[in-house]
């Protein structure tokens, strides 16, 4: 996913910082409405958050009409520990009320997006650092997809850039029959590669097996195997097939406070093996920084 940043002020350049391992893509007001519309409408699958200066004294939060309150609530929470946040709210515009009243979610078809306002006051660090660490925290979930009415196989396919058999086996389904709330996994590059592994990544569930076995029998877990199939129970049903996660590395996020050092000692391996790992130069972290941890 690609994450598009609006800034009206140079004082918000920098608070695309913190998602350093994510595609960023920076658009201030030396760019038109018309030139920034341009450029999120090429970008299939991005999340768009505008930041702005707020003439009042406390953060708001606003997100669009046909997008729901999920990542402004998670920012809003993680906010208000830290502090005052006047509100997160949906704004319509006053000559239309079906229609949104800043024109950069009017123009766009897909509004996956916020606009986070700030005062002077809110532009510290711990501020900045507690947003995207909710975002991060979001986006950890990026490739889930809840179908919507009117939504198709073939239409989310083409959303997300894959195809239509991928979404299928991933998700284990048999047909292309739809439901309203229905949760996808979309897969991503790390998931096409096990879709696409030799079997050992792959297994079709016989008459006895139950989710406890089968993690044994390939050293995971039950959490691990019903995530990233998503399913939300244990029963299974003879011919289903599984993808079966690759416990041979792991992701972890930075936090605070964190050393490539104290990482290396935590996991039990090397400084130089984490570096080259994930084509690091320097020693330097971000927080919210994403590693590979090859065991």
């Amino acid at each position: 996913m690609k994450i598009i940043i609006e800034y009206d002020n140079n004082k918000l350049k920098n608070i695309s910082d913190e998602l350093y391992n994510y595609d960023v893509l920076m658009l201030n007001n030396s760019l038109s409405q018309n030139e920034k519309d341009n450029i999120i409408k090429n970008n299939n699958n991005y999340l768009l958050i505008s930041n702005k200066l707020n003439s009042n004294n406390n953060i708001e939060i606003v997100y669009p009409l046909k997008n729901n309150d999920s990542l402004s609530k998670v920012i809003n929470d993680q906010l208000s520990k830290l502090t005052t946040v006047s509100k997160y709210y949906q704004l319509r515009s006053s000559f239309n009320t079906t229609l949104d009243y800043y024109e950069i979610f009017r123009n766009l078809k897909d509004n996956n997006g916020i606009i986070i306002k700030y005062s002077e006051n809110d532009l510290k660090d711990n501020i900045i650092n507690a947003i995207y660490q909710a975002i991060i925290n979001y986006l950890s979930d990026d490739n889930l997809y809840i179908v919507k009415s009117g939504d198709s196989l073939y239409a989310i396919s083409k959303k997300f850039n894959v195809t239509v058999d991928d979404i299928k086996k991933i998700n284990n389904l048999s047909s292309n029959l739809l439901s309203i709330g229905q949760k996808l996994i979309i897969p991503t590059k790390s998931t096409n590669e096990i879709i696409n592994a030799n079997n050992e990544n792959f297994y079709t569930v016989k008459s006895g097996d139950s989710l406890y076995a089968i993690s044994k029998r390939f050293n995971t877990t039950v959490d691990d195997i019903k995530k990233i199939n998503n399913l939300t129970s244990n029963l299974l049903s003879i011919g289903q097939k599984l993808i079966i996660p690759n416990n041979s590395e792991e992701i972890y996020i930075v936090k605070s406070g964190d050393s490539l050092y104290a990482i290396s000692k935590k996991f039990n391996t090397t400084v130089d093996k984490i570096k080259k790992d994930n084509n690091l130069s320097s020693n330097l972290l971000s927080v919210g920084q994403k590693l590979i941890i090859k065991k």
